[in-house]
Formats: structure tokens, C-alpha cells, sequence
């Protein structure tokens, strides 16, 4: 028991260390027209994850559902860029309302639940930056599924200008 004891003391402490240091990302800059956010977007870098390890052209279609929630299908190709076709089918729902940039998506028939928020996107809705509500796992989508690599800096600068996390963003390639 005595060995246990400096185990059980690291453990409480480390729970309490993370709970206390609530990380958020920043609020999102501008409101979503929900009905032109719908179609598809390609993820153009993101931040590692072990649910989208070795996954290639990344991408997703949101449709809107009657009742006023809307249905994420995320696409890639497992283990190279043309391998077997992955998709993930997710619900969500808006949260914040004043801005409809703020949703939570229910994965597994609500088994898993995870905050998303759209930090920012373009006025012509071509990209969006957008983060978990924790700003641990940020992704850079646009409407096409490349960009030159400028676009891709501008992106990234503004995405770091925010005070997302991008050092460790990987490209996803299409």
C-alpha cells in the first residue's frame, strides 16, 4: 500500500492541475450564415490527431436537417492517398445561436460529444479556421482542395495571429 500512496498523490495532483487550467481558443470573430456554410470543405492542415492518423484528403460535407441541426460526414483515404475510403457520419448542433459559430457534434450516436467553434472565415466563406472549444486540435479548411502556398501561409499567419496553436499543424494532401 505504501508504494500505491506517491502513485495516488501524482495522480490527484495531475487531475487537479488539468482541471484547473481550463484551456479555451479564442472567441470566434464573425457570426455563420448557417445556409452558406453548407457543402463541402477540405481540411488543408490540421492539427495531428490520432483519429485522422494516416489519412489523406481530408474532407467534409455539412447538409442542415429540418429540425435545424445539420449532419458532418468527414471523408479520407486511409494509409495513402488512395486507399480505402474512411467516413465518419456525425450530428450537430448550433450552441451559440447569436453567432451559429459555436456547435456540438455527437459521434456515435452521442457517445462521444466534442465543442467545435469556427474562429474565423472568410467573407466569401471560401476558408474557415476552426478549433476544438479547447483549442487543442485546430484545422484550416477552404472549398477547394488546394491552395497555393502562399494562400496556405496567409492562412496559417492568421489562424497564429488569433492565438490558435499552429506549430505543430500537419498539410493534408489532396
Amino acid at each position: 500500500m505504501s508504494r500505491a500512496l506517491p502513485f495516488l498523490v501524482a495522480l490527484m495532483l495531475s487531475i487537479g492541475i488539468a482541471s484547473t487550467a481550463s484551456a479555451q481558443a479564442p472567441q470566434p470573430r464573425q457570426s455563420i450564415d448557417i445556409d452558406r456554410f453548407m457543402g463541402r470543405w477540405y481540411e488543408i492542415v490540421r492539427t495531428p490527431n490520432d483519429a485522422q492518423r494516416n489519412c489523406h484528403g481530408a474532407n467534409q460535407t455539412w447538409a442542415k436537417r429540418a429540425d435545424g441541426t445539420f449532419d458532418i460526414a468527414l471523408y479520407c483515404h486511409r494509409d495513402t492517398p488512395n486507399g480505402r475510403l474512411n467516413t465518419t457520419r456525425s450530428r450537430a448542433r448550433i450552441t451559440d445561436p447569436a453567432t451559429n459559430a459555436k456547435f456540438e457534434a455527437s459521434f456515435f450516436g452521442g457517445i462521444i460529444r466534442r465543442q467545435y467553434w469556427v474562429i474565423d472565415r472568410g467573407d466569401s466563406y471560401d476558408w474557415m479556421i476552426a478549433s476544438t472549444a479547447d483549442g487543442q486540435f485546430v484545422s484550416i479548411l477552404t472549398r477547394a482542395p488546394n491552395v497555393s502556398a502562399s494562400r496556405l501561409e496567409t492562412l496559417r499567419t492568421r489562424a497564429r495571429q488569433l492565438g490558435l496553436r499552429t506549430g505543430s499543424m500537419q498539410v493534408v494532401d489532396h
